[in-house]
């Protein structure tokens, strides 16, 4: 495990603690996707979608178990610098990629969150879960079902192109949509 990785894993615990003494009120725990337990394949984690007080929080899809991997039919979306919101071109890209999972009940989802290696590590994991959570629910407002769409945050932690030029840093500013059969 990287040093970079141990450093957001324990920021991240002292995150959620920060949340979950929020007094009297009940947080849902975003930030919990972080990824702590992605091995080099690259399965993704058990995760616990819970709030501070144990109850249920999302009717997220659940990410565990078998690895999630690409479909050529779901397009990636890019992000601007420092920003999570969709941009036109980037909602009509994801217009069809929900098209394309509603009709393939059998899938699971998961948005993976992505950011280029700018800002802290803490910064990155916050900002990629934003970018996912906001493709998520712009899946859920097409209809895709709530229950078979779920968000993970990688930060800077996997660059689609590692070069620290702007043509590489605007790559690695994205979301993924992954799929597994159920």
């Amino acid at each position: 495990m990287t040093m970079r990785r141990i450093t957001a894993i324990i920021v991240s615990f002292a995150f959620l603690g920060a949340l979950s003494s929020c007094a009297g009120k009940k947080v849902k725990s975003d930030t919990a996707d972080s990824p702590e337990f992605v091995s080099d394949t690259a399965t993704i984690p058990s995760i616990d979608v819970t709030d501070a007080t144990g109850d249920e929080a999302s009717t997220e899809g659940g990410i565990r178990g078998p690895e999630f991997s690409s479909q050529s039919g779901l397009k990636t979306v890019n992000f601007e610098f420092d920003r999570y919101a969709l941009s036109e071109k980037t909602r009509e890209t994801l217009k069809a990629n929900a098209e394309l999972i509603k009709s393939r009940k059998e899938w699971v989802v998961v948005v993976e969150g992505h950011c280029d290696n700018r800002g802290t590590v803490e910064y990155n994991l916050a900002l990629g879960q934003k970018r996912a959570k906001e493709v998520r629910d712009y899946y859920v407002m097409l209809g895709v079902p709530e229950s078979s769409v779920g968000t993970i945050s990688y930060g800077e932690e996997q660059p689609a192109c590692p070069e620290e030029t702007e043509v590489c840093w605007t790559a690695n500013r994205r979301a993924e949509t992954k799929v597994r059969n159920r």
